[in-house]
């Protein structure tokens, strides 16, 4: 009975071992890792790297939170506001 704990208790070992051997052999995905190019409001998110070129989305800065604006497109009415 004692051996067999013995055994049991080896295997675990070994088998965790192995567990983070595996992973620390795995890359982790890059996320999280954006960084951003800024002014005082607005900025560039950099995503990813396309050789030498940054590719990204711009950003604007709202109440502390860099956030990505939407545009309206199409026409739009003069006012004299």
């Amino acid at each position: 009975m004692r051996q067999r704990i013995v055994v049991i208790t080896i295997a675990a070992v070994v088998l965790v071992a192995g567990g983070l051997w595996a992973r620390a052999q795995v890359q982790p995905p890059n996320v999280a890792t954006s960084t951003i190019l800024s002014g005082a409001d607005v900025g560039f998110r950099i995503e990813r790297w396309d050789g030498e070129t940054p590719v990204g989305r711009w950003v604007v800065r709202s109440k502390g939170e860099w956030i990505e604006p939407r545009t309206s497109m199409g026409p739009r009415r003069l006012t004299s506001h």
